[in-house]
């Protein structure tokens, strides 16, 4: 029983380091397309012709991370009922 409780603290103390890590790259993406976007604002020869591809790279990225935390989510969520946590 000792093993199971040591075992689910580990999961959980993997789960919040992996969700603030996730948290923090995803505001950092996040600042680094605003911040794009408003470069590419000041300059009036950058046509949505031109931002069209880097639109569409950032809408790739983000469903990519969006689709990794949401396996890895399922990931912990299988190891948590393997040990009987849920």
């Amino acid at each position: 029983m000792e093993t199971a409780n040591i075992a689910k603290q580990v999961i959980s103390f993997q789960k919040s380091l992996f969700d603030n890590t996730y948290n923090a790259v995803t505001a950092m993406q996040d600042n680094s397309e605003n911040m794009m976007n408003g470069i590419l604002k000041q300059f009036p020869w950058v046509t949505e012709e031109v931002k069209k591809p880097l639109n569409e790279s950032i809408a790739s990225i983000k469903k990519t991370r969006n689709d990794y935390k949401k396996t890895v989510d399922q990931g912990f969520d299988k190891l948590e009922e393997l040990i009987g946590g849920k």
